[in-house]
Order: C-alpha cells, then structure tokens, then sequence
C-alpha cells in the first residue's frame, strides 16, 4: 500500500507532462498539448492537490510523505480510504469505512459519497 499521492500518480502524470511541454513549448507538442489540456479539462485536474489536501485534512491522514510502514493500523486505514476515494473508481465498495473515523470525519465521507458519481456500496 502506498501513500495516497500514488493513489492519483495517473492524473499528476497528465499535470506534470503538460508542464514539461508548456516550459518547451513547440508546434512539433501542440497536438500532445492540446490533448492534455482537454484530458485536465474534463477531469478536473487543475484542482488534484485542492481536492488531495481537502481529503487528507478531512480523513485525518498523516503527512503524504509519511512511510506508510510505519504508521499505526487506524493510519493506514485512513490513507488506504482517502487514497481509493481520490482514485474515483466506477464501483466504490467499503465495508465499514467509518471505522477508524472521528466524528467530523464521518461527516465528511458522508457529504463526499452523496456525492459521489460511481456507485457506492456501503
């Protein structure tokens, strides 16, 4: 299991590609580009940390770079819930997500899975 950054390392690849191509700008990458941008568009990745940091601060979730191995059981279960959130599969199954959770956290992951686009088996 890794930290919840890798949970969305797909998306920042996109972000981070577009960067490289923006700071080396050509005609020969404008198609590549004009591709990404679209991708960052109907994904909403120009929010990805907004949305990372929102999650984590509401999960409770330790430093992002904080080695998973050594973190308590409730840590990990609160990175490995935030990071398949993050993920935003097509099919969301948990079984009892809210365990390891405070109060305000319930909360949150509630609002979040109304929500939610997939579909969310609790």
């Amino acid at each position: 299991m890794g930290n919840v950054r890798d949970g969305v390392a797909a998306q920042q690849a996109i972000l981070d590609r577009y960067n490289e191509i923006l700071a080396d700008y050509s005609d020969e990458v404008a198609d590549e580009m004009a591709r990404l941008q679209d991708e960052i568009d109907a994904n909403n990745l120009w929010e990805l940390d907004n949305q990372v940091d929102i999650a984590m601060d509401a999960l409770r979730c330790p430093a992002g770079d904080a080695d998973v191995t050594t973190l308590s059981g409730g840590e990990r279960r609160r990175v490995a819930l935030c990071r398949l959130l993050l993920e935003k599969p097509d099919l969301l199954m948990l079984d009892e997500p809210t365990n390891h959770l405070d109060a305000e956290s319930v909360a949150w992951l509630e609002r979040f899975l109304q929500e939610y686009k997939g579909t969310v088996f609790w």
